[in-house]
């Protein structure tokens, strides 16, 4: 995976696509890892690269999902689930490999938020930092689209995306949310997540889009 950096005068984002490139990972845990997963911890590798041990928050809307809908199969048909499937379906497994591979004991959370999953799990970062400034937090944040039949339940249209982001003191820039109580309109037609990508690759407002009774915006200050 070739990054591609932003224009000149542009946005704070390493973009890339492709296939991601998980040299730091083992062979063995990387066969285990679903694109999501792959997706996540190319991302977090990118922005930790030479730093020590970090405090964490993994954030996806959906996580594994696409794990899930195999091993609720096999239950509707009496048959027991696979070990290794259930072992990566839960919220947290990507974080755990992280930790392996890169033999991290640092404290980790990993959130599920609904549509507002980014944002809060930006938060959750940013108080993890506020509470320790003398320590950096790595957030990540990662979804996919829905399989059938869970499809059906999507409100938003959103490809494979992940973002790795490191939160720390002295900062560059500043990603801000802010919102206006009373909102009303159309729900925003991409997902917070991709929305937020966008204004840091632009260094401009993206939005605003209303839910959850307000309207909200990202800027880059």
């Amino acid at each position: 995976m070739e990054p591609l950096l932003p224009p000149e005068g542009g946005g704070l984002l390493e973009l890339a696509t492709g296939v991601p490139s998980l040299g730091f990972v083992e062979p063995l845990l990387r066969r285990r890892l679903s694109p999501l997963g792959r997706a996540m911890l190319h991302c977090a590798g990118r922005v930790a690269e030479g730093l020590g041990p970090l405090p964490s928050v993994f954030a996806s809307r959906h996580g594994e999902v696409a794990r899930s809908l195999p091993i609720l199969e096999d239950l509707a048909r009496g048959l027991p689930s696979s070990p290794t499937q259930f072992s990566m379906n839960v919220h947290n497994a990507v974080a755990g490999v992280w930790s392996i591979a890169r033999q991290d004991p640092s404290p980790s959370i990993s959130v599920a938020a609904g549509p507002e999953t980014f944002g809060l799990g930006l938060l959750e970062a940013l108080s993890l930092h506020d509470a320790d400034p003398s320590q950096p937090v790595l957030f990540v944040y990662a979804d996919e689209p829905l399989p059938a039949p869970f499809a059906t339940f999507a409100d938003r249209e959103a490809p494979l995306h992940a973002v790795a982001l490191l939160i720390g003191l002295p900062a560059t820039r500043q990603l801000v949310l802010e919102r206006k109580p009373g909102g009303a309109g159309d729900p925003a037609p991409v997902p917070q997540s991709l929305q937020a990508l966008q204004t840091l690759h632009s260094g401009l407002p993206q939005g605003p889009w209303a839910e959850a009774g307000g309207t909200w915006r990202w800027t880059v200050e």
